[in-house]
């Protein structure tokens, strides 16, 4: 007996598997065990080419979550710029907003936070005494230009 590593490993078994002289029978013929030696060749380069090919797939989804959750981070951030915008308004009389320019009925208001741009826009409504208020929020994402809208009534005395 010869140990290889943790095995022990008969030394007629280990001539003979050099020698190859060990012989298998497949379909009625004997082969020499050195034919199936190229075998573990392209098993494990099979093996290498779907690890590959898995390994290529897993980062493709990665980068195209990573994209995922940057657009829905500028989306999230628009959408709390313009309900902060319409929360502004709405905490202040309509008189102290016409005065400070931040809403001109029948005009726009414009301006910029960090990449964001926002537009309040400002019409009366066919009922007296309601201004319908509309907030944009406009953004460059990927050579493509986004926006983010919302729209209330508001009654004004």
């Amino acid at each position: 007996m010869q140990t290889i590593g943790r095995r022990k490993v008969d030394n007629e078994v280990t001539r003979k598997l050099k020698k190859g002289k060990y012989k298998s029978r497949e379909g009625g013929k004997t082969r020499d065990y050195r034919y199936f030696q190229g075998y573990i060749l392209l098993d494990v380069l099979l093996a290498v080419f779907l690890f590959s090919l898995g390994f290529a797939t897993l980062y493709g989804l990665y980068e195209r979550a990573l994209a995922e959750a940057h657009q829905s981070l500028s989306l999230m951030e628009a959408a709390n710029l313009a309900q902060m915008k319409m929360e502004q308004l709405a905490a202040q009389g309509w008189r102290e907003n016409i005065d400070a320019q931040r809403c001109l009925p029948g005009r726009t208001v414009e301006g910029n936070e960090g990449n964001l741009q926002w537009r309040i826009d400002s019409n009366w409504d066919d009922i007296p005494q309601l201004l319908r208020v509309k907030v944009n929020v406009h953004w460059i994402e990927r050579e493509t230009s986004e926006y983010y809208q919302i729209e209330s009534l508001f009654e004004v005395e």
